[in-house]
This record gives C-alpha cells, sequence and structure tokens, in this order.
C-alpha cells in the first residue's frame, strides 16, 4: 500500500515539475509572439538624418524565430552605391524573470546591447538614457526601424528604414 501511495506521489511530483518547466518556456514563447510583426524578409530603403546632408540607401533583412520560437535572430544589411554601409547580426530574446527583451547587435566593431519593452504594439529598444530603436508594423503592412537621439530634451530621429515584404533575401 505504501509502496503504490510512494509512485502515486512520484507521479504527481513529475507532473508538477514538468508542468513547471514547460510553463516558463510558454511565458518565453508568448513573449517571443509579440514580435511576430518582424518575422518574414524585408526590403526597402532607408534615410540618415538629417536628409538632406545624406544619400538614401537600400536595405535588406530578414527576421527570423529560433530555438523554438524563444530567440528572434534578425540579419541586416544596409547597401549604398553598392557597398554594404551596416551589417547586423541581431539576437533578440526575452526573460521571464525580467520581464525586458534584450536586443544585441553584433556588427564587425562588436555588439551593442540594448534592453527593450513592448509598447502600444511596437519594440522599443534603449541603450542608456539617450539613444532608441523603435520597431513597428506600419498600417501599410511595412517594416519600420528608426532610431532616435536624445537632444535638448527631444527625440530626434537619425535614421528611418522602410521595408516591405519581399521574396526569401540571402546574405
Amino acid at each position: 500500500m505504501k509502496t503504490i501511495n510512494l509512485n502515486i506521489l512520484l507521479l504527481f511530483l513529475s507532473i508538477f515539475l514538468v508542468s513547471q518547466l514547460s510553463s516558463a518556456q510558454t511565458e518565453e514563447q508568448t513573449a517571443m509572439a509579440k514580435l511576430s510583426f518582424m518575422i518574414g524578409d524585408w526590403k526597402g530603403n532607408g534615410s540618415s538624418y538629417p536628409k538632406e546632408e545624406n544619400q538614401p540607401y537600400d536595405v535588406l533583412s530578414k527576421v527570423r524565430y529560433d530555438l523554438d520560437g524563444e530567440l528572434l535572430v534578425l540579419k541586416h544589411r544596409s547597401i549604398r552605391d553598392g557597398k554594404a554601409v551596416l551589417s547586423l547580426h541581431t539576437i533578440i530574446y526575452y526573460n521571464v524573470k525580467e520581464e525586458q527583451y534584450y536586443y544585441y547587435a553584433f556588427r564587425q566593431k562588436g555588439v551593442r546591447p540594448f534592453t527593450g519593452k513592448i509598447m502600444d504594439g511596437k519594440l522599443i529598444c534603449s541603450i542608456g538614457d539617450d539613444y532608441r530603436l523603435t520597431f513597428q508594423r506600419t498600417e501599410d503592412g511595412f517594416f519600420n526601424e528608426y532610431g532616435e537621439k536624445l537632444i535638448d530634451g527631444v527625440w530626434t530621429k537619425n535614421f528611418e528604414d522602410i521595408l516591405q515584404p519581399t521574396s526569401e533575401v540571402s546574405f
């Protein structure tokens, strides 16, 4: 009789532990699903600000989930006059305990770590108190990313990319 009770107890304990482990994974996947608006192959144009001092550039981005939806990988290339002016391999993930997104943009010069939050359906990533990136889907279905610097108390754009869906992008 005691063996049966012990087996039942172990069974319930196992079920409890498995459900606890899977719920943590589910929270990460749920948080990452909020970024589904970014998923796809994208092509478009970008501008640096002030526009009158800069030439526009072409942009290619490829955004995919990885690790069962717990990670987002964003590959990005900006090209002007046939030359890459920016190439990024970015990793985005969600930390459940901190309730925080982390955005790591890797490039030849190193990595730039940002922290992020979802606000009004947009992913807003900050580095320090004076620079942020905003990722959103426009009403027209375009993928929009822009960067802003805080200058004299006013958020001022320093670049903007507007991308539309395209067939598969390869780098």
